[in-house]
């Protein structure tokens, strides 16, 4: 089913498929919901996925003001009839859900977080600044010179090859559909401003919902050391390293992540999923 939900002034595109407990998936800064197409195809026999374009992403409009991400999930979740589920969110979609957990808990049922992003995060170490300098600084001076389709290009060698793999790793389909999303990103107006609610990093240890933590080995290095960390600090939470992929796993290879993610959605207690 595809709907659009009004809420603070945007208009924010969802899809829901699928029947059984919810899993509502958030896209990373560089994707819209369309990078979840595959994961949805290999869990719709035993989840309802739900899946939406944040503000400035994908097919979704907005008058310019401030908002919180995490409201607009809520306003989400309530016009889908969601009472609890699970939230998967990469990257900033991460941080999105993190932030949820600790706004709304009883609204979260498992969290699953994917070379997440999280707000009040420990910042990069030298060498770590070392291993992306080079697109980084390619990224910058792209910018500045106003060509966002070599941004485009540059950003794909970063979040879906890996800043260590050959440029092109990934091609076909899957590199043509992120150069679309992230060139809607890249081209969108002004939203206005995002609120954060909390410090999340400081806050990690209140989180009492089952975790899982999953990052690819090929990520950015600050993202794999951060992964890490957070499994450290939620208590309970368990860590999937996922060999020979970057940033967006679920997006390369939407069955082999589906494999990864099976067994903690699996194990799940009874009554948490609904």
């Amino acid at each position: 089913m595809e709907r659009t939900v009004e809420f603070g002034g945007a208009q924010l595109p969802v899809t829901d498929l699928g029947t059984g407990g919810a899993l509502v998936m958030l896209h990373a800064g560089v994707a819209d919901r369309r990078s979840w197409n595959g994961l949805a195809s290999a869990l719709g026999d035993r989840w309802r996925t739900v899946t939406f374009d944040r503000r400035g992403f994908g097919g979704s409009s907005c008058t310019p003001t401030s908002h919180s991400h995490t409201d607009d999930l809520i306003a989400v979740l309530d016009a889908c009839g969601i009472e609890r589920g699970v939230l998967i969110g990469n990257s900033q979609g991460g941080r999105v859900a993190i932030e949820a957990t600790l706004a709304h808990p009883t609204r979260v049922s498992g969290l699953i977080l994917v070379g997440t992003a999280v707000s009040g995060g420990p910042q990069l170490e030298a060498a770590e600044k070392q291993v992306i300098a080079e697109l980084t600084t390619a990224i910058d001076a792209a910018e500045n010179a106003g060509d966002l389709d070599e941004v485009n290009e540059l950003e794909a060698a970063l979040w879906l090859d890996g800043p260590t793999s050959q440029r092109g790793r990934v091609s076909g389909a899957t590199r043509e559909l992120f150069l679309a999303m992230n060139a809607t990103a890249l081209r969108a107006g002004d939203v206005g401003d995002c609120q954060w609610l909390y410090d999340s990093w400081s806050s990690l240890d209140q989180i009492s919902v089952p975790t899982l933590v999953v990052v690819g080995e090929l990520d950015l290095p600050h993202l794999i050391r951060r992964s890490e960390l957070i499994a450290q600090r939620i208590p309970g939470a368990s860590l999937v390293r996922l060999p020979r992929r970057a940033h967006l796993p679920a997006l390369e290879d939407p069955v082999e992540f589906a494999a990864a993610i099976g067994p903690f959605l699996n194990g799940l207690p009874q009554g948490v999923v609904e």
